[in-house]
């Protein structure tokens, strides 16, 4: 046997010896059934990502032994957003618990799925804590995937430029696009364990991967294909409005084919387990679900009551008496002057006698009151876009996520509910290192109008980031950039997207297009610094 493959034996003995070993660290925080199939699914799936841990780490000690440049740079620009990370994690810790959060964390206590937020959820949960099994050291594996994230785009742009450029850039230049990811809003919201935090860092890290290979300009291997499908598959099936990347990443392949890196038939491939993949993913959650539709039912909630309380009785009678089997038609029109959750309970009938075909036929109605409507459903969606992109405190639950994770150490224990009662009793280490710090630091970001002069206010205005965005589409359009041109509009396509179907005014929802916007101008501005240094570099040969 080589020596290679001693090496991979060995890194497999050492995966499955620590995963014996949390069958011990377990019972910190779990109270499964061992005799249970789910048991061995999640104990296998752990042996890969140890395997791949193991090996990870022993890869990366040799490419430094030898010298490999794109290591030693990926390591140099990972660790500083890691240190400030930690700090903050350590502020604020166990993170900002607070939301929707904690009933996945109970229910993955006993190995169970949360398919309103996406089984991929429950997973990524599960497998952090059977690494770290408490819950602030689930924060802390997400803020590992997303320091090597940063540090992976910082050492790109690096290695790019070195490529193009006769003499070396100072590496502080680079260092302007740390900017966008140290952001209040970036920074508060890699501390909450939500899908949305691992969904867009997913998403982004998607669309990097083809963008970077097109400028490295060599061939696209089979392996790193593979990884782009994992991570094809994440994105496309952890959020429901995600599924246009089945077809976002067919192009971005076919630019890649265009450009001879990807061979056709591996393109091919490569988008057809995407989309296979993506499928089983989004037909195993809806058969956790039971009933799907109820999902739609909650996304559509608002618009429809928009469209009930404009329509006409005698006029849309039809209409109407399609959609009052789901929705209480009359409750629509007497509450007008509700919103939210408050709303959304007060219209929405017991599903208990109801089908998919009663749902399919309430569609039915909403389509035929939108098309006769559309006033009626534009304003309603602008009003829920305006909420969400400006904080206002009666009207916007924007940075609400924020609020609930200080008000959880501030609530009586005889007010929690079962899921809070669950994290302060069943879990270690919940309690924060300083409870006034961390309540101060958290609101200071988030909510305070005044610190700093109000400037940290300013960072969690979203149209600004969403103009950057769109011009870099745009520009990219006009230059004929097709790569980038594709890669800033699959991002882009996000926010029309979620403007239609937000069920509320979360500031999340738009995270990805968010942070987005700001990378592709702070990617603008440093390749404008080089283009110049380039162009001074040519003008002083040429003398």
């Amino acid at each position: 046997m080589n020596r290679p493959n001693k090496r991979l034996v060995g890194e497999g003995i050492a995966a499955v010896l620590w995963c014996l070993l949390t069958l011990a660290t377990d019972r910190l925080f779990f109270r499964y059934d061992w005799q249970t199939p789910t048991f061995f699914v999640y104990k296998a799936l752990f042996v890969l990502l140890a395997f791949a841990v193991i090996h990870g780490a022993v890869t990366l000690v040799g490419n430094l032994r030898r010298g490999d440049a794109f290591t030693r740079r990926w390591l140099q620009w990972t660790l500083p957003y890691l240190a400030v990370s930690l700090v903050v994690l350590l502020i604020v810790w166990p993170g900002c618990w607070g939301c929707d959060d904690l009933g996945i964390l109970q229910m993955a206590r006993t190995l169970q799925a949360s398919p309103w937020q996406h089984f991929l959820t429950s997973g990524a949960f599960i497998l952090s804590l059977m690494f770290l099994p408490l819950p602030g050291g689930l924060v802390l594996i997400q803020n590992l995937l997303i320091s090597g994230i940063v540090g992976c785009f910082l050492a790109a742009a690096e290695t790019l430029a070195r490529a193009r450029l006769r003499k070396a850039p100072a590496r502080g230049w680079f260092a302007i696009l740390y900017l966008p990811f140290l952001l209040p809003p970036v920074l508060l919201h890699n501390m909450q364990p939500f899908r949305t935090t691992w969904s867009t860092w997913c998403e982004l890290f998607t669309v990097f991967l083809p963008v970077w290979w097109y400028f490295d300009g060599q061939r696209v291997t089979r392996k790193k294909l593979a990884v782009l499908a994992v991570l094809g598959i994440l994105t496309a099936a952890w959020r429901s409005e995600c599924i246009y990347y089945l077809a976002a990443l067919a192009v971005l392949l076919a630019v890649l084919v265009f450009k001879k890196l990807v061979r056709p038939a591996a393109a091919v491939v490569c988008t057809g387990v995407i989309v296979a993949g993506t499928l089983a993913c989004n037909a195993y959650n809806n058969h956790l679900l039971v009933e799907p539709w109820l999902y739609q039912r909650v996304a559509l909630c608002y618009q429809t009551a928009a469209l009930v309380q404009d329509a006409d009785p005698v006029e849309d009678a039809e209409a109407l008496a399609l959609i009052d089997p789901i929705f209480d038609v009359q409750a629509c029109r007497d509450l007008s002057n509700l919103h939210g959750a408050e709303l959304r309970s007060a219209v929405s009938r017991d599903t208990t006698y109801l089908t998919q075909e009663d749902w399919d036929t309430c569609k039915k109605g909403i389509v035929q009151l939108a098309l006769k409507y559309p006033g009626s459903l534009l304003r309603e969606r602008l009003g829920v876009f305006r909420g969400t992109v400006e904080q206002r405190e009666t009207e916007s639950n924007q940075k609400l996520v924020f609020a609930a994770t200080v008000l959880l150490y501030t609530a009586e224990p005889e007010s929690w509910d079962e899921s809070q009662a669950d994290f302060f009793q069943n879990s270690a280490a919940v309690m924060p290192l300083n409870r006034q710090l961390r309540e101060d630091f958290i609101m200071a970001l988030s909510y305070s109008t005044d610190f700093l002069g109000g400037a940290l206010n300013v960072t969690w205005l979203m149209v600004p980031s969403f103009v950057l965005l769109l011009a870099a589409v745009l520009v990219s359009l006009v230059r004929r950039r097709w790569m980038i041109f594709f890669a800033a509009g699959a991002l882009f396509v996000r926010i029309p997207l979620v403007f239609l179907t937000a069920p509320d005014t979360y500031f999340m929802y738009y995270l990805a297009p968010f942070m987005a916007g700001y990378a592709v101008a702070a990617a603008g501005l440093l390749y404008g610094i080089l283009w110049q240094k380039k162009k001074k570099e040519e003008r002083g040969n040429l003398q």
